[in-house]
């Protein structure tokens, strides 16, 4: 490999692996998509890039070497009981109504992890159900893990993990359903084991999941990022489809958006939002206690201004469309009982869902009015360092990389410990040929790593990448800059 690939050709590249694979990559990942494509390279059998370059982009590549190719291209970054939230909203409200509703006919539950990586995540979900039902082994369950990565695929068919693997998890999981082995790894048990299917699937063979229709619970956490709009759009529909009627899917909340999915409903649980196929999703409340879903009461029950409780009975309330209160006389007043609000959408909730409208339109070509949208989102919240970060992928796309270059030094001033906005600024002036610039700003992001473990996930647009992968780009970054 005596060369670095040029823009011209990652570009070409890219558009490749877009059409053959979906996956998509913008403008800063190219540096981490050279290196990788390098490996990907010398595993394929390649000796020199110009003849890899060449074959990928004339040939049409099989199923072996869409996968190794994949194997290099994806990041496998995930751990057991990630989300909690989503955990609990499985166990407590989720599976008990499933299992209730399945009572009456067969007792079958099939969920599906799209994207499950090195297997925690289905893992996690065979726990979940092993902890929620009862006398399991008279259930017929199906736990469905595919992902396009083959090594992936084969960590999470061994069921060992190390410590890294546990982090942020509670400590029963571990200590529960985990075998000790030498060096530090965790085996997970046969009983556990056994509930998951593991295969090498891409999303976008969606035709090779028979039983279509069939899935109660469809996982795809932080998978869809990975892939261009429209292959997010085509993905949605057919995971949509593939749920039974009323079932559950299941995306990160850095994914959410109804502008993403707008076949879905989307229902709020305790720190968690879900989406269910058809209506049955409206029963839920926007404001679901942490302890249960509330059920019809036999008396309606009030405390009034003293502290002391009142008490209704609903037969002496008026017809249905009206509630009772306590007023501060003590007397029970009746009152038409209005139509319930949708739930105001926060700040956050609203900040999140314009970068993920930005982003879409960025990567459907419309970078001009991504770009609009951009800065009014800026307008609005100006000491978001990640608006800065978004528009600054806008103008280098635009190629307007000064005008990114300000863009990104604004969201350093605002956070001064802002690792990528550091490490994206390291990134373009290599683009550029300016190795002092960068290499003094990789520098700024290793110090800061320096207070940080090497298993740790970075936080905000880091794409869920650890210390260590973003310490081995810099460093590998630095060194191929001082050999030319």
């Amino acid at each position: 490999m005596n060369r670095k690939l040029t823009d011209i050709e990652l570009s070409m590249v890219c558009e490749v692996i877009a059409s053959r694979m979906g996956l998509y990559f913008p403008v800063e990942r190219w540096i981490m998509l050279r290196r990788n494509l390098v490996l990907a390279a010398r595993e394929l059998g390649f000796q020199n890039i110009n003849g890899f370059i060449q074959w990928l982009l004339s040939s049409e590549l099989n199923k072996d070497q869409i996968m190794i190719l994949a194997s290099h291209l994806t990041i496998s970054e995930t751990y057991f009981w990630r989300e909690p939230q989503v955990f609990t909203a499985l166990t407590d409200f989720i599976l008990p109504e499933l299992i209730k509703s399945k009572k009456k006919g067969e007792k079958s539950i099939r969920i599906w992890s799209a994207g499950c990586s090195t297997g925690e995540e289905p893992y996690s979900i065979a726990i979940a159900l092993q902890k929620t039902i009862q006398k399991i082994e008279d259930w017929n369950i199906t736990i469905l893990a595919t992902d396009i990565n083959p090594k992936a695929i084969s960590k999470a068919v061994s069921g060992i993990y190390g410590t890294y693997s546990f982090r942020n998890s509670p400590a029963w999981l571990k200590s529960r359903y985990f075998r000790n082995k030498e060096d530090r790894q965790f085996e997970i048990i046969p009983e556990i084991k056994q509930m998951v299917t593991f295969t090498c699937l891409s999303l976008v063979e969606m035709s090779a999941i028979s039983n279509a229709s069939t899935m109660d619970i469809i996982f795809c956490r932080n998978v869809l990022m990975y892939f261009t709009s429209e292959w997010v759009t085509k993905i949605s529909q057919n995971l949509f489809k593939t749920l039974s009627e009323d079932g559950w899917f299941v995306v990160s909340s850095s994914e959410l958006s109804s502008y993403v999915f707008p076949q879905f409903t989307p229902v709020n649980f305790p720190g968690a939002i879900l989406y269910r196929k058809g209506k049955n999703g409206s029963k839920y409340s926007c404001n679901i206690p942490s302890d249960e879903i509330p059920e019809p009461l036999p008396d309606i029950a009030f405390f009034d201004h003293r502290n002391e409780m009142k008490v209704v009975a609903k037969e002496d309330l008026q017809p249905s469309s009206s509630v009772a209160f306590i007023d501060r006389r003590d007397k029970v007043k009746v009152v038409a009982k209005e139509e319930p609000q949708p739930q105001l959408k926060t700040r956050e909730d609203i900040l999140n869902e314009n970068k993920i409208l930005i982003r879409l339109l960025a990567d459907q070509g419309h970078l001009e009015e991504a770009l609009s949208l951009c800065d009014e989102a800026i307008a609005s919240e100006k000491l978001i360092p990640g608006l800065y970060l978004l528009r600054a992928s806008i103008l280098q796309e635009l190629d307007k990389s000064s005008e990114a270059i300000a863009s990104l030094r604004k969201a350093i001033n605002i956070d001064p410990d802002y690792i990528m906005g550091y490490f994206t600024l390291g990134n373009l002036f290599i683009r550029q040929g300016n190795n002092k610039n960068a290499e003094r700003y990789f520098n700024n992001v290793l110090d800061l790593l320096s207070r940080c473990e090497n298993d740790d996930i970075l936080p905000a647009e880091s794409e869920g990448l650890s210390v260590k992968y973003i310490r081995e780009i810099i460093y590998a970054n630095m060194q191929t800059q001082r050999t030319k």
